[in-house]
């Protein structure tokens, strides 16, 4: 008897124990997941980053603002050339290295180009999927008299009637050589277009131009 006096008292404290224990472990487990239910409540969820061609093109630009020249501002619709088909043949968009002829390897360039950003040739969808900046016309030829401090005016030989001459590529020279070489070109191949509202050669200037 004496000894099952002892067995019973040492069962009932056993059985006392593992049941406290088991109430402590409890208590720690929803202490834990209410920790971590707090946390996650004060925790502000992930900012994923903008995919990288998460930015807009505006569809219409104004080109030789602040001119001084006698011809002014001339409006420019990006939207119609790079999705319409403003090619010189009226079969296709204008490639986006027409104008932006920086964004283009160095081996794709064409006289009187020399100046390489980009080692593949920029198109829309490249576009898309890049962070990398398309340059201004701005960035490079700049108007005469306000080249900024630590900027050089790019240059350009070209050959006329037979002589050699060195020009500075400022804003205005650019902007013809860019616009009128092609309107010219799709007058050329479509002499119908003179008829058409706003289309300009290289002889039309008020066309284009908002005189000053």
């Amino acid at each position: 008897m004496k000894y099952s006096a002892k067995f019973i008292v040492v069962f009932v404290f056993t059985v006392c124990a593992f049941a406290a224990f088991l109430k402590s472990a409890d208590v720690r487990r929803i202490g834990t997941v209410g920790f971590a239910e707090t946390m996650a409540k004060m925790t502000p969820p992930a900012i994923s980053a903008p995919a990288a061609g998460d930015n807009t093109i505006p569809k219409t630009f104004t080109l030789a603002k602040d001119s001084l020249s006698e011809y002014g501002e001339v409006a420019f619709n990006h939207d119609n050339h790079a999705f319409k088909n403003y090619s010189p043949d009226g079969k296709s968009p204008m490639g986006c290295v027409e104008c932006h002829h920086t964004d283009q390897p160095k081996s794709a360039l064409k006289p009187p180009d020399v100046t390489s950003e980009r080692n593949v040739t920029l198109t829309m969808d490249i576009w898309k999927t890049t962070t990398q900046k398309v340059s201004e016309c701005r960035a490079c030829h700049f108007q005469d008299g306000n080249v900024p401090d630590g900027k050089t005016m790019p240059t350009a030989t070209f050959t006329d009637g037979g002589k050699t001459t060195a020009k500075d590529m400022n804003n205005q020279l650019a902007f013809h050589i860019n616009c009128n070489t092609c309107h010219d070109a799709a007058f050329k191949l479509r002499p119908e277009l003179k008829s058409k509202p706003g289309f300009a050669t290289s002889k039309d200037c008020s066309t284009c131009h908002k005189t000053n």
